[in-house]
């Protein structure tokens, strides 16, 4: 489409506005997609998606109250497809969605319609909040733990109770290890482990209100892991020098995804560790980085040169100006929340990893920490001292990782009955 063309739509878009409820929000809704750091072409866009939908809306008399996630849903569902407004109106279904959504925020920012309903019961909708602060506040547990365990337990009171009022004094065991073995049938291990997990933390938090719940409890059947049956899978010293050549360090976002993955394998930190940095956990003059981990613990560890240099090239050269105090920012749209979350710095290393030819041994940064643990073995550091890198509350989590030393093992595996030494 030509400049000249464009300029005639967007004349047109603005026309389409005129008369309907959402003309006093044109302003504001640039803004607000301008605050959030999209490019103006970006911007046009999504304004012209949201004049259709304004002109759609008049037409079928659709007022600002009715204006809610089901009115969009019809809009890009039923008209999209069969559109005949104009030649040439913006009718792409993906930009359309995400054009409203930011229209649905601003509205409900500014109060003109209502809040976004939970399309679960109120009765539920309650519990969950109840059980979220319990989590929370109580058990101190991160935000990542607290929505895998919610997302169990609201599976749990939608099977048994719908609609109606939750009373867990009608439940039986029965319906416990029913409704468990239906909802993770076709899990792994792991997976089936985390959802007893959580049921175990619900029926904790109702005990807490006076609740019976230890026939409940003890019901969750057990799920057989053997937490030494297995190696810890690590990356070779060839397949890390390859992934650490896999970013372009002459750009602002190369060189942040290099300073994570520096963090990843020089530190051994966890995914949310390395998301929740600051400016202010990195003490410069003593050299050490403040780890806040898990239970809400804070641990200090010697900050490497190497990942030092890079966050150091990071902050000078590729970090945007901010108020913000994270370490990692943020680095295409939206920006009203600028601080890396722990799914960006996931991409960061596995788009790496992809680049680099390594993905298939490869399936998450978690790789990285195993790989730390595995060189530290081999060059015969003592286990403690990898635990309290690792920050392990256990020195028996740490054991796991005496198996990798394949060489030092196989010094003193025993010949195997029958076999000629």
């Amino acid at each position: 489409m030509t400049e000249h063309a464009r300029l005639k739509l967007a004349r047109a878009s603005r026309k389409w506005f005129s008369d309907t409820d959402l003309a006093s929000s044109v302003d504001a809704y640039v803004r607000h997609l301008s605050e959030r750091g999209y490019a103006p072409k970006t911007v046009q866009i999504y304004l012209e998606s949201v004049a259709h939908f304004a002109h759609w809306s008049g037409r079928h008399c659709i007022g600002l109250p009715a204006i809610d996630e089901a009115a969009v849903k019809r809009f890009l569902i039923r008209h999209l497809p069969f559109c005949r407004c104009a030649q040439r109106c913006q009718r792409t279904r993906p930009s359309a969605a995400a054009a409203l959504a930011h229209l649905l925020d601003l509205l409900r920012a500014e109060n003109r319609i209502a809040a976004k309903k939970s399309r679960d019961p109120a009765t539920i909708s309650d519990e969950s909040h109840r059980f979220e602060h319990y989590l929370t506040q109580v058990c101190g547990l991160k935000p990542a733990t607290c929505n895998d365990r919610l997302k169990h337990v609201r599976a749990f009171l939608l099977d048994r109770f719908a609609a109606r009022s939750i009373r867990i004094s009608v439940l039986k065991p029965a319906d416990v290890i029913r409704f468990l073995s239906e909802y993770t049938k076709r899990w792994g291990a792991s997976s089936k482990h985390h959802a007893g997990d959580s049921l175990r933390s619900y029926f904790r938090f109702k005990a807490l209100n006076g609740e019976h719940t230890v026939g409940l409890s003890e019901a969750i059947p057990t799920v057989a892991q053997w937490r030494l049956a297995r190696l810890p899978k690590g990356i070779s010293v060839e397949q890390t020098t390859r992934l650490l050549k896999a970013f372009d360090r002459n750009c602002p976002t190369g060189k942040r995804d290099y300073a994570i993955t520096r963090c990843f394998i020089d530190l051994g930190l966890r995914t949310t560790e390395v998301a929740g940095l600051g400016l202010d956990d990195i003490d410069w003059r003593q050299g050490l980085v403040h780890i806040r981990g898990k239970g809400r613990r804070v641990d200090a560890l010697p900050l490497p040169e190497a990942t030092g240099c890079a966050i150091v090239d990071y902050l000078r050269h590729g970090r945007p100006q901010t108020s913000s105090r994270a370490l990692f920012l943020r680095h295409r749209p939206p920006l009203h929340m600028p601080a890396a979350t722990s799914g960006v710095v996931r991409a960061a290393v596995r788009c790496a990893a992809r680049r680099c030819g390594v993905e298939r041994c490869f399936n998450g940064p978690q790789v990285l920490r195993h790989t730390l643990a595995e060189r530290l073995v081999q060059r015969a550091t003592p286990l403690k001292q990898i635990a309290d890198l690792l920050r392990h509350r256990s020195l028996d989590t740490t054991t796991i990782y005496a198996k990798v030393d394949l060489p030092s093992l196989s010094r003193v595996a025993l010949p195997w009955p029958g076999r000629r030494s």
